[in-house]
C-alpha cells in the first residue's frame, strides 16, 4: 500500500510576488500602465491562504483576459 505525506503550510506556498494588482484593471486584467498589456494567473501579486484555489484564480483571471484581448 503506497501512503502519501503531506508536508506543512511552510511549504504550500509555491510562487510569491508578481505584478501588483493594484496596476491592473479587474474587469479587463489589462494593465494600467500599458494599454493592450494583460495578465493573468501566476503572474500576478496574488498571495493568500488559496487552500488549492490558484488554478480557480489562474481560469477566472485568464478567461477576462482573453476575453477583453479578444474585443481589441
Amino acid at each position: 500500500m503506497l501512503f502519501l505525506s503531506l508536508r506543512g503550510f511552510e511549504e504550500a506556498v509555491v510562487t510569491s510576488g508578481g505584478v501588483d494588482l493594484k496596476e491592473i484593471d479587474p474587469k479587463t486584467m489589462e494593465s494600467k500602465l500599458v494599454k493592450g498589456l494583460y495578465f493573468c494567473g501566476e503572474v500576478l501579486d496574488c498571495d493568500a491562504f488559496t487552500g488549492g484555489f490558484n488554478l480557480q484564480i489562474a481560469f477566472s483571471t485568464g478567461y477576462a483576459a482573453g476575453r477583453a484581448a479578444a474585443k481589441v
